[in-house]
């Protein structure tokens, strides 16, 4: 079994200190020791998989401490190192690239275990780091600048807006820069009814309004400690708008019906496929709240744009869904239809298509006829209304009469988008590439009714 720290000196009082300290709470230590000043035996132990935690004493290892800390370093990378000495002055020679911390043996003795538990938590959360950007697969110069850009905003505090088309991965950007925090509430600004959205984001009292028969903690403060993915925040109503802008700036909230408000402290990330400062002109969204929100930027590009990544995300994902002891690859004719596509859908139009060739295939080479692809044939039909509207709004006298003749022109395009699917509101959203409640949400906000459009 491996230990959960490995302590490399020699016998000294600090030494035996530390072993007392670490036992006590059932930490189990593995020493290494210099046999006879001798380092060689040290120099092997490092080549071994060493614990997520070691403890070196620079006392020990005078002249060779760089030396074997840049070993330990080539062959354990992952491990936290705590060094200590009496005097951490003298050792000013020692790369701080070679240690994670250090600290004198007076505070060493004071502040062990807190150093330890800050040093396994750094540890969890790069270990959580990897796993989730293991998620971002592409060797492109787009893909290689957001995995910079993702490292960097882990290291900060301040607001994310990620935006980027459906299906590009917002969600995985969100949850990787959200790796150090415990807490992560997701949002789906789009399916929260608009006359609902205060109480869910930030609770109400008791009575606070009809129905009311209990207190209700807000999403915001479920987060408290955390961070918060406000999705499709494009969608958010005006005046639930409002009061995130508050948040943002005061970091309080008031539950509805509350006379006081509550602190909380939550790392905001928002994400959408909206263009936000289209929004902004079409006084859909605040701008003041745009600003806030965009302190740190991410771009995500479509699949399209970045075409050199097919090949890696395609074998990601049947390495992730073939079945155990199942092994598929691609030929390189089927890579080159995956490659021709222009991919309306991004990833997750990608990661259908190799499920649906996993699941109907049996193992081996995947050709190009085991590659089920939509080729985007509703967007053939014909929508002669929506286009009679489109032809009208060039003919308007003013802006006020093209925003209505644009808003008719909506209207007509997702009656006939919705007609063309049998009725069906769901397909509907599904070829539009929109959440179903956020379908449903828009066409009341355009005054239709459902029923009415179905036939």
């Amino acid at each position: 079994m491996q230990s959960s720290i490995d302590f490399f000196t020699k016998e000294t009082a600090t030494s035996s200190f530390i072993l007392d300290v670490l036992s006590s709470v059932d930490n189990k230590v593995d020493v290494h020791s210099p046999l006879n000043d001798g380092v060689s035996e040290i120099a092997n132990s490092l080549r071994a998989t060493l614990a997520p935690i070691v403890i070196w004493d620079l006392d020990s290892f005078t002249a060779k401490n760089a030396e074997l800390l840049s070993e330990l370093r080539e062959y354990n990378p992952d491990s936290m190192i705590l060094a200590y000495a009496e005097s951490p002055e003298k050792h000013t020679n020692i790369s701080s690239k070679l240690y994670d911390a250090i600290l004198s043996t007076e505070a060493l003795r004071l502040h062990l275990m807190s150093k330890i538990s800050r040093l396994k938590e750094i540890y969890n959360a790069k270990r959580i780091f990897r796993e989730r950007m293991s998620h971002l697969v592409g060797k492109s110069e787009a893909m290689q600048r957001l995995r910079k850009n993702v490292e960097r905003a882990i290291l900060h505090t301040g607001p994310v807006l990620i935006q980027g088309e459906s299906g590009v991965g917002k969600d995985l950007i969100a949850r990787a820069i959200a790796c150090v925090y415990d807490k992560f509430v997701t949002v789906n600004c789009s399916a929260i009814p608009e006359a609902l959205f205060e109480s869910e984001l930030f609770g109400h009292t008791r009575g606070a309004f009809t129905g009311a028969q209990n207190e209700r903690i807000g999403l915001f403060e479920d987060a408290n400690g955390g961070a918060i993915f406000l999705d499709e925040i494009g969608d958010m109503p005006l005046h639930a708008q409002v009061k995130l802008l508050r948040v943002i700036q005061n970091h309080e909230i008031r539950p509805i019906g509350a006379n006081k408000t509550r602190h909380i402290d939550v790392r905001i990330i928002a994400a959408t496929n909206r263009d936000l400062k289209e929004e902004i002109f079409e006084k859909r969204f605040r701008e003041d709240l745009y600003y806030r929100l965009n302190v740190i930027p991410m771009q995500l590009s479509p699949l399209r744009d970045r075409k050199e990544d097919i090949e890696d995300l395609a074998n990601y994902f049947i390495r992730q869904y073939a079945p155990a002891g199942e092994p598929y690859t691609l030929s390189p004719e089927a890579l080159k239809k995956l490659q021709n596509h222009n991919w309306p859908g991004n990833i997750r139009e990608l990661e259908n298509v190799i499920q649906r060739a996993l699941c109907f295939t049996d193992p081996g080479v995947l050709r190009p006829e085991d590659l089920q692809i939509d080729e985007d044939n509703h967007k053939k039909t014909d929508f002669s209304s929506a286009s009679h509207a489109a032809i009208k709004a060039f003919n308007a006298d003013s802006y006020d009469d093209f925003r209505d003749m644009q808003l008719d022109e909506e209207r007509e395009f997702l009656k006939a988008t919705i007609r063309n699917c049998d009725g069906s509101v769901s397909l509907a959203a599904e070829r539009l590439r929109m959440n179903r409640t956020a379908l449903y949400n828009r066409l009341a906000r355009l005054g239709l009714s459902v029923k009415n459009v179905q036939f």
